[in-house]
């Protein structure tokens, strides 16, 4: 709850900063079919036609059926919560005819699928209310206040984040002394999965390729399920994984050298492969600074790569 808190506090600014009078986050039946954004708004899913709204003045106001309205007021993100029982819809337009503001953001996109919450059927149901009032060509979209309450964390968020790596680093380091030759690729991605499991975390992703575990020269490739194929001397094995913690998720990966029979290091090849993508992250985190687009940020690193000779 108290990320709640914080991200409708920061929505506030958002809209002001985007000078955005109006933010309504609309859903319902949320377990079935809920908005991304719902839960930085919101503890638990929500039944009935629930309107979260923000202003650029700083309210806050969320209209939700009864039995919703007190797992709301418990977050205590809302100036006021109302919990309706014959419907949503006279309490939401008193409130907006009192508020009568001029842009009204919705969590719609064509571009993001992270700021494209509502459904089609309550959109139609918000903009024939909104109709009713003379205030539907004040709908916007609200991709750039979704876009930016995702990007921007918040100091709880980030210790999430943090904690999810430490979890994330320990389980890398304890598989390390895991992997040999003989073992599969399905072992060494169930040994993860247990260790997730012993941290109490969920997986970051689906867990038929969370971790994803490859090895040799035969292998798939990132983004396919580990299958049988056994771990050899002289193998060069790459695993993705994360892990999910308190709703935040790590997203890391590891590729070790299996050495040969009388080899105490590895090849001069897998050595240049190594220190290549050393450079490519150490030079990449260097130029990292707000207003650094991530797109130069893979030009940093992507030629870096291609310079060495690689595709």
């Amino acid at each position: 709850m108290p990320i709640i808190k914080e991200k409708v506090k920061q929505a506030k600014q958002i809209l002001k900063e985007f000078d955005v009078d109006c933010w309504i986050t609309f859903v319902r039946e949320s377990q079935l079919n809920g908005d991304p954004i719902l839960p930085f708004l919101a503890p638990a899913d929500v039944t009935w036609h629930s309107a979260f709204i923000v202003t650029k003045d700083g309210q806050t106001k969320a209209i939700v059926g009864l039995y919703d309205q007190k797992t709301i007021e418990e977050t205590g993100a809302y100036d006021e919560v109302i919990g309706f029982v014959e419907g949503f819809r006279e309490p939401l337009k008193n409130y907006l005819q009192q508020l009568n503001p001029q842009k009204i953001a919705l969590n719609y996109s064509v571009d993001s699928e992270i700021c494209d919450g509502i459904t089609h059927g309550m959109f139609l149901t918000l903009f024939h209310l909104l109709k009713e009032l003379g205030m539907e060509q004040r709908i916007i979209s609200a991709e750039q206040i979704v876009s930016a309450l995702r990007q921007r964390k918040t100091k709880t968020e980030i210790n999430h984040i943090k904690k999810a790596i430490e979890i994330t680093e320990t389980i890398f380091e304890r598989v390390t002394h895991f992997i040999k030759p003989g073992k599969t690729e399905k072992q060494v991605a169930q040994f993860m999965k247990d260790q997730a499991k012993t941290f109490g975390v969920e997986l970051a992703w689906e867990p038929l390729v969370c971790p994803a575990v490859f090895t040799g020269p035969e292998t798939a490739g990132a983004h396919y399920a580990p299958i049988d194929r056994k771990i050899e001397p002289g193998h060069v094995l790459n695993m993705d994984f994360g892990v999910r913690y308190e709703g935040y998720c790590s997203d890391m990966q590891r590729t070790f050298y299996i050495l040969e029979p009388g080899q105490q290091e590895a090849p001069a090849e897998v050595k240049k492969g190594f220190a290549t993508i050393v450079q490519a992250i150490e030079e990449s985190a260097r130029a990292m600074r707000p207003g650094v687009l991530g797109k130069e940020i893979d030009a940093i690193a992507r030629s870096i790569v291609v310079e060495a000779g690689y595709d």
